[in-house]
């Protein structure tokens, strides 16, 4: 009896090139899809890291001291048109006596303020534009000689505070103390906190133009000038609104 076999035959189809792709490893950001996964972080160097972290602190002590110069605002005319009641005489106290400004001397620490602001900018620009041409490994060009902007701002900031102890001295002199009255209480406490605030953000100017003899990186010194530099001009802009409130808002 005869035997039939079913021969079954699987096709194959023939391998091309010798081989396979082999299996392709999963790389983050590899492909056209994102998985979600991919750190944002890792697109900054350390040190646009270092300048982020700087930027967000400096902004939040901004809102904080704002926060402050505000309501001593809100106190400050709340006092001018009230006064306070003096138990010996039984009767309301107005105790807000008027001074007259000096205003020549006001102007002059305005001006060495705002131009100091102009020369950090220009040192913040001629620093960042350094480190732009180092980080490409060339040195910039010098058309013309480089000015020491940092140096020229810490010196018209020292100017600033000079200033200052001038104008308290000249109201010493003329018999206007702090707690004279209400008047020279406020403009005491509000440009003798602006001074102390200003002198925090001159302590790191100075570090920072003292940074060659005391071999600090030029990225350091870079990313200090930089956050400073925002620091700075908003204490300019509240400098100017506080000699508006004592100019305009006054008995």
């Amino acid at each position: 009896m005869p035997i039939i076999g079913d021969r079954i035959e699987v096709e194959r189809k023939p391998k091309l090139g010798g081989g396979g792709p082999g299996k392709i490893p999963h790389r983050r950001g590899y492909g056209g899809g994102d998985d979600g996964d991919h750190d944002r972080s890792g697109d900054f160097s350390p040190s646009q890291q270092r300048l982020r972290r700087g930027r967000i602190g400096v902004a939040i002590g901004i809102v904080c001291v704002s926060g402050l110069f505000m309501g001593l605002t809100v106190v400050y005319l709340l006092r001018l048109g009230t006064g306070h009641w003096d138990p010996d005489a039984h009767k309301e106290v107005y105790g807000w006596t008027p001074f007259v400004l000096p205003y020549f001397q006001l102007w002059v620490n305005t001006s060495l303020l705002i131009l100091s602001s102009c020369t950090l900018e220009m040192a913040r620009r001629a620093m960042e534009k350094k480190s732009e041409f180092s980080t490409m490994g060339i040195l910039p060009p010098r058309l013309k000689p480089d000015l020491p902007w940092l140096t020229i701002t810490v010196g018209l900031g020292f100017g600033f505070l000079a200033g200052q102890v001038w104008v308290w001295n000249n109201l010493r002199a003329q018999g206007v103390f702090l707690y004279a009255n209400t008047g020279s209480s406020f403009f005491y406490i509000l440009t003798g906190l602006h001074a102390l605030h200003l002198f925090g953000g001159l302590a790191v100017l100075f570090y920072t133009a003292c940074g060659n003899w005391l071999r600090v990186k030029f990225e350091s010194q870079r990313i200090a000038v930089d956050i400073t530099a925002w620091y700075w001009h908003f204490m300019a802009l509240l400098w100017l609104g506080i000699f508006a409130l004592l100019h305009f808002a006054r008995p």
